[in-house]
């Protein structure tokens, strides 16, 4: 869930900053506590490791390793080689500040984000009325105001499941189109496609069953997108 993966981000991070105020107390201090410094520092880089692993895209991760490795080669083996170790610091460091800031610039709202639907019982039945009538422009009319179209009505069914139930198929594209859900289950246990094909419309059913591939590719490539950010 994206909680728990927020949760866990700041955990991470709460522990790295953390951990990184303790290794830098007076030696006095850590020595009342009876802290190893260096233990603390060896825990701040197996947590920093961490988090570059989990946060980085594989490839990134990989070449920051290696300039890591490369910043930190005994000296004698960087003048053998002629190389200076200090480019591969700064290199290193401004990879993972690039990061950090597209990082915080994620999370940062841009205003393009999808608003969540209003949940209104009125906008189910004027959605039910535009459905009895037939009526396509006012049904959409409707739909742009935001309502959430998979609200159940008092009898049970969504305005999906209604149009299904009538045999509109112009209807249920266009609720379809308009985010209803073509899964879920009435109160009496059916679906959109079992209330279409009872009423012997295998037009509606047809078009219900497309749209229930599609949602489910979508859901899907949802899914695959959060395990991978």
């Amino acid at each position: 869930m994206q909680i728990s993966k927020r949760a866990m981000e700041w955990t991470l991070f709460g522990l790295v900053g953390l951990i990184a105020i303790l290794a830098n107390l007076p030696q006095s201090w850590l020595e009342y506590g009876s802290i190893n410094r260096n233990l603390l520092l060896g825990i701040l880089v197996l947590t920093v490791f961490i988090a570059l692993f989990l946060y980085l895209k594989f490839q990134f991760f990989i070449l920051v390793v290696l300039l890591a490795l490369g910043a930190n080669m005994p000296g004698e083996v960087s003048d053998s080689l002629g190389i200076s170790t200090m480019p591969l610091v700064i290199a290193m460091a401004a990879m993972v500040g690039i990061s950090l800031i597209n990082y915080v610039v994620d999370l940062l709202p841009t205003g393009l984000e999808e608003k969540p639907k209003e949940q209104s019982a009125e906008g189910i039945k004027a959605l039910f009325y535009a459905i009895e009538k037939g009526n396509l422009v006012y049904a959409q009319k409707v739909l742009s105001m935001n309502f959430d179209p998979n609200l159940r009505a008092e009898n049970g069914y969504t305005p999906l499941m209604y149009a299904s139930a009538r045999g509109d198929a112009k209807m249920c594209e266009l609720l379809v189109r308009n985010g209803a859900d073509v899964n879920i289950i009435s109160s009496d246990g059916d679906t959109a496609i079992e209330l279409a094909l009872r009423v012997g419309s295998q037009e509606v059913a047809d078009i219900l069953k497309k749209a229930r591939i599609e949602q489910a590719a979508r859901e899907e490539a949802a899914n695959v997108k959060t395990a991978a950010a």
